[in-house]
């Protein structure tokens, strides 16, 4: 099998890895800016183009790792029918693919990449989806030689998916970095905070996240509450604080 990837992102580098593991050959990338193909094109010893008329047309798989935004200017620019295209998209219709490919779907990899994280340690779930249920076999197939995790789901699954974990993984992150921003102007060492981080993480592998919760919200212990808000000095913080604590208030039984 012959893949090329359009993209040279965090998603992409990381199907470049996982092709290249699983000795698939990766014959092109592309990538707008020219040196970021080139970087990437030089760990799986391929070529970087910048240009989509040097598109090759003769790779079995085509996967799109782009901003979501630039799937169908970009598409509409190939110049030929792809045999299999796929993108990796958390929330782009796989029709977008259509007009372009003869066979066309997802393969989704849910979970948050980092280019220069090590993918060694990498756990990466799969989610499949295709335009007829030949074409999701083929995929899924494809994509077990890339994970060990791999699922079928449908367009509106994968939508739900990828609002969960825009709550569960963007948002929460957006939310270590506010407490890691509160320790750094107090001189607090941000290591002192990572055990309770992986505790919370490991917890709702054993119980449901608001069995879990803890803290003065759950609690129902407005003196606190009302401390902390009054101790955040940014106004928007405050309103998120307000927010999320009525929403834990309103979600457990406050024992």
């Amino acid at each position: 099998m012959k893949a090329v990837i359009i993209g040279s992102g965090n998603v992409a580098t990381w199907f470049a890895y996982a092709l290249k593991k699983a000795e698939i050959k990766v014959a092109q990338i592309y990538s707008p800016t020219l040196e970021h193909g080139k970087i990437l094109a030089e760990s799986c010893g391929c070529e970087a183009i910048d240009k989509l008329s040097k598109l090759r047309s003769d790779a079995n798989i085509y996967i799109f790792s782009i901003k979501d935004d630039a799937y169908e200017k970009t598409i509409s620019e190939i110049s030929f029918r792809m045999p299999l295209a796929v993108l990796t998209a958390g929330s782009v219709s796989q029709s977008v693919l259509a007009e372009k490919s003869e066979r066309y779907g997802v393969v989704y990899p849910c979970q948050t990449i980092s280019r220069h994280a090590d993918f060694s340690k990498l756990a990466v779930p799969l989610c499949v989806e295709g335009d007829d249920q030949a074409t999701e076999e083929v995929l899924c197939e494809f994509a077990r030689h890339l994970s060990d995790k791999v699922y079928k789901i449908n367009e509106k699954q994968r939508e739900k998916l990828h609002l969960a974990a825009v709550f569960s993984s963007n948002f929460t992150n957006a939310m270590y970095g506010v407490g890691f921003d509160i320790l750094r102007s107090s001189n607090i060492d941000s290591e002192l905070i990572i055990p309770l981080l992986q505790n919370t993480l490991d917890k709702i592998s054993l119980m449901n996240p608001w069995q879990a919760q803890t803290g003065p919200a759950r609690r129902r212990d407005e003196k606190i509450i009302q401390k902390q808000l009054n101790e955040l000095k940014d106004n928007k913080l405050q309103e998120i604080y307000r927010l999320i604590s009525e929403w834990i208030e309103n979600k457990t039984d406050g024992k």
